[in-house]
């Protein structure tokens, strides 16, 4: 009996630990804020893979022909609190890019807020050594953030709402299918760091 007891009371602590977690880890949502609805999703995603599909790739060709062939990517939507809401792997996207698709749309969203606007891009820029953020890569390890290009954030009637990441190709390549699929949810101009900065630092190419 006393086992059973204290095996109960080892269940109820870890459960409790985990739902504490969980709640930490998933905060509300602001009913007050815009958000990232099913239907925006699945026109984010259906707008990167079609563009994905159109864009010649920098590396792959046709191994009967060597005919330039189009990009295969990984794509990943978060929501404001860098929640991965949807995803889509194009078939024979490269399994490494997986979790740089991921990072790249967690970076875009998570150093992007409703008064400035930052994508992956212009991060990379502004982390050079000596850079107002220079050695921000070593920040956030367990999301990975990402100095290359392909993570645009996204914005809903002025408010960022969440983030689109790619992976599967070169960075301009990745970068053309993320602005693809973000069109539509663009920040205000002004936010935009390319606007803040005078054009010193890019947006996007």
């Amino acid at each position: 009996m006393r086992s059973r007891l204290c095996l109960i009371l080892v269940l109820f602590t870890l459960g409790f630990a985990g739902c504490a977690s969980r709640d930490h880890d998933a905060p509300a949502r602001d009913p007050e804020r815009p958000y990232l609805t099913q239907e925006d999703i699945a026109m984010i995603l259906a707008n990167a893979q079609t563009a994905a599909g159109a864009t010649p790739s920098l590396l792959r060709v046709s191994p009967d022909t060597g005919a330039q062939q189009t990009c295969r990517m990984h794509i990943f939507v978060v929501d404001r609190l860098s929640r991965i809401v949807d995803s889509e792997s194009m078939p024979d996207a490269w399994l490494g890019s997986i979790a740089i698709a991921r990072s790249k749309a967690f970076t875009a969203l998570a150093f992007s807020s409703d008064k400035n606007a930052l994508t992956t891009r212009s991060l990379g820029a502004l982390s050079q050594p000596g850079g107002p953020l220079w050695q921000i890569g070593n920040s956030n390890r367990g999301h990975g953030v990402i100095e290359f290009p392909g993570g645009v954030p996204l914005y809903k009637d002025g408010h960022l709402v969440g983030a689109i990441g790619v992976s599967g190709d070169g960075v301009d390549q990745d970068e053309t299918v993320a602005v693809a699929g973000a069109e539509g949810f663009a920040p205000p101009a002004p936010i935009r760091i390319d606007a803040v900065t005078g054009g010193g630092v890019p947006y996007t190419k």
